[in-house]
């Protein structure tokens, strides 16, 4: 198969699909070797596959939204600051976790590799996962600047030629909690960007390739096509929405304001307006906002085309610099992704006014996080992630689900991994009846979960919590869905307060209680 000439629709459609499996294996390999639950059970990862330009080609299926977005951005500035092209070597590996060049926060640790064939680089692999720790304060929205987030691994080749690094493993071990995990799940990386390399050169060999661009070229512009002609069906205009959420909880709450113009076949977000740069550590960084605004946008216009660089073309974003969308050094960034995981609510909000037919209502919660760090009996350290959803919102044609993430899609961690991994009990994981909004579509519910430290020592426990204080919205005369409550119980049955946002201590005895918010109703009943 010639490389030069263009790909038949049969061929590409099949080419295409290959690559998908291929990243797909990566991914399965980084599940299945990882030390972590937060990788292994809640698949906080994502794989990408990149032409030699760092343009993304095929994403893994079980991939966080935000790393799909944010790999492309981070390959590309590797390649113009740090590794040009020709400084690239066979079995090199490079790591960092710059938040403005990688996934907006210390603990997702991008791993790139570059891969060559027949002596010659053809493009690139690359993945994120959240790591288990990275030091500093335990993860969470409790740092006060960025400095007090951990360690930060500038863009550094973790192997060089296949020569391991040892300094840099040694540097990362001695800084961080358990951290058998972390070195485990950065080993569980490399080894799934070595198998995405292995099964690519299986495809190259099978079709007699001996570049991928050209291949990739007409993926991206398949893609990006689709997405024009979908946008292109939308009526033009500025459409125009604002939204509150929680902030820190209690009495500072943050606002977005979101413009949205479509025009022709292409669309702009600004977000002028939006909050400042917050105190709490839930600033995020353009990259990662482009990321959480282009993946809704994607799903309202084409959602059954696979995502690559050609699907976010037509997508222009912009923040103010120093806003809570476009933070600066040394903005605090550790809990980023409950700001992320709110921005399709704006954009669903604005888009409601141009194509009611295919948004919906707000959702019950940006993902509920909880991470827990102490010891066990035998003195071995842990860090344990637990990922909650709220109630999905209801959309035309349909109810929304009951606890199900968006625009995350990061999984449970099953209840017996949950006690086996950590010293407790989990005391009840149920529906809360009625918490979805109503309307002719109904919200989804939200979720109590709760559970009990049954060990010796007090755990460590880090909250990220949204709709608190606000209410999931609905849409067209749906209603809202419940908020959300968050206490602990203490030996003796009392209720104590505990920060929506932030570090607190549970001793041995006592119970947390989580109640997540009910999703946003769509039309009137």
């Amino acid at each position: 198969m010639p490389d030069s000439a263009a790909f038949s629709v049969i061929e590409l459609s099949i080419l295409w699909s290959r690559l998908i499996s291929i990243v797909d294996e990566a991914g399965t390999t980084l599940q299945r070797t990882a030390f972590s639950s937060v990788t292994r059970e809640s698949a906080d990862f994502a794989v990408v596959l990149m032409d030699t330009q760092g343009q993304s080609l095929a994403q893994s299926s079980v991939s966080v939204p935000s790393f799909l977005g944010v790999l492309p951005f981070l390959v590309k500035a590797l390649i113009k600051d740090h590794f040009p092209l020709e400084a690239w070597q066979e079995g090199d590996v490079v790591i960092t976790n710059d938040p403005w060049l990688c996934a907006g926060h210390k603990p997702d640790i991008g791993i790139v590799s570059p891969i060559f064939y027949e002596a010659k680089l053809i493009g690139f692999i690359g993945c994120i996962a959240h790591s288990p720790d990275i030091g500093g304060a335990l993860w969470g929205a409790g740092a006060k600047d960025f400095y007090e987030e951990g360690l930060y691994l500038p863009p550094l080749k973790l192997y060089a030629a296949g020569l391991k690094n040892e300094t840099i493993f040694r540097i990362i071990e001695t800084n961080v909690r358990a951290s058998l995990q972390t070195i485990g799940d950065i080993l569980a990386q490399v080894a799934a960007n070595d198998q995405g390399i292995r099964a690519l050169h299986r495809l190259m060999q099978e079709n007699g390739l001996k570049e991928i661009d050209t291949l990739g070229s007409q993926i991206i512009a398949a893609s990006e096509k689709a997405m024009r002609e979908a946008i292109r069906k939308a009526p033009d205009g500025t459409y125009h929405a604002s939204y509150t959420a929680d902030g820190d909880g209690l009495k500072e709450p943050v606002h977005f304001q979101c413009a949205l113009t479509i025009r022709d076949d292409e669309i702009w977000v600004d977000y002028t307006g939006t909050s400042p740069t917050h105190r709490l550590a839930i600033n995020a960084v353009l990259n990662y906002v482009f990321a959480y605004t282009a993946y809704p946008i994607k799903c309202v216009f084409s959602p059954e085309v696979p995502n690559n660089e050609g699907s976010f073309r037509p997508i222009h974003v912009w923040a103010p610099e120093g806003s809570l969308l476009n933070a600066q050094k040394p903005a605090p960034l550790g809990a980023r992704n409950v700001t992320g995981n709110l921005l399709y609510a704006p954009v669903m909000r604005a888009l409601s006014q141009a194509v009611p037919d295919k948004v919906q209502a707000d959702c019950g919660a940006a993902v509920w996080v909880m991470v827990l760090s102490g010891r066990r009996a035998d003195e071995s350290e842990f860090v344990e992630y637990l990922f909650l959803a709220g109630g999905y919102g209801g959309r035309k044609g349909q109810d929304g689900g009951p606890t199900l993430c968006y625009p995350t899609n990061v999984a449970n961690v099953p209840i017996e991994v949950f006690e086996h991994d950590a010293p407790v009990l989990v005391t009840e994981k149920n529906l809360i009846k009625g918490s979805g909004g109503q309307g002719q579509f109904k919200g989804g519910e939200g979720q109590r979960f709760s559970y009990k430290n049954i060990g010796a020592s007090p755990i460590q426990i880090s909250n990220v919590t949204e709709k608190i204080n606000n209410r999931a919205y609905g849409l067209f005369g749906g209603k809202e869905g419940r908020q959300g409550k968050l206490f602990i119980r203490t030996v003796a049955g009392k209720k104590r307060f505990t920060p929506p946002k932030g570090h607190d201590k549970l001793l041995p005895g006592e119970e947390l209680v989580m109640e997540l918010p009910g999703g946003g109703g769509y039309g009137a009943a």
